[in-house]
């Protein structure tokens, strides 16, 4: 019975953090409600091209599970500060996870549980990517916690736009 009520706070928690994050994203824009990055955000307009390159070293550490070099953690993290408008960050880690798959010769779309590469599933590899704001600190004003939620969800094919 108690685990039942914990369950039921932490998802009430939740709920009401996702609605306090909606409100302030439509104070902070002056009337206008903005959810998406704008069409500025495209690689070599928000970001670079061959964005991140430390951070997809890194992601791919983590995602085998790993041990991430101190230099590697502190190139990547400042490569995402780097991106200087917030609302490009996790299109700019969009664009990057498109180009690991690329790389690695994956499909663009897949499932979760999939490998990428040995020892890393694709759902693992997003998940890995969608935290980095969080564990380098950096803000993304339309993320909750510092996650870039959606990068794990279909929506447009990783293209980056």
């Amino acid at each position: 019975m108690a685990s039942n009520k914990l369950v039921f706070a932490v998802l009430l928690l939740i709920v009401a953090s996702v609605l306090a994050a909606t409100t302030t994203m439509a104070d902070h824009h002056q009337g206008q409600v903005v959810y998406t990055p704008g069409p500025l955000c495209q690689p070599g307009m928000g970001y670079p091209m061959y964005p991140l390159p430390r951070c997809r070293a890194l992601v791919k550490r983590q995602c085998v599970g790993g041990a991430v070099d101190e230099q590697v953690r502190r190139d990547c993290c400042r490569q995402l500060a780097a991106v200087n408008d917030g609302w490009c960050r996790c299109e700019a880690l969009n664009h990057m996870l498109g180009g690991m798959y690329k790389e690695l010769g994956a499909a663009e779309d897949g499932h979760p549980m999939a490998e990428v590469f040995h020892g890393c599933r694709r759902g693992d590899m997003e998940r890995a990517a969608a935290s980095l704001p969080a564990f380098c600190n950096v803000d993304i004003p339309n993320g909750i916690g510092g996650v870039c939620y959606w990068l794990g969800y279909p929506r447009t094919p990783r293209t980056g736009h």
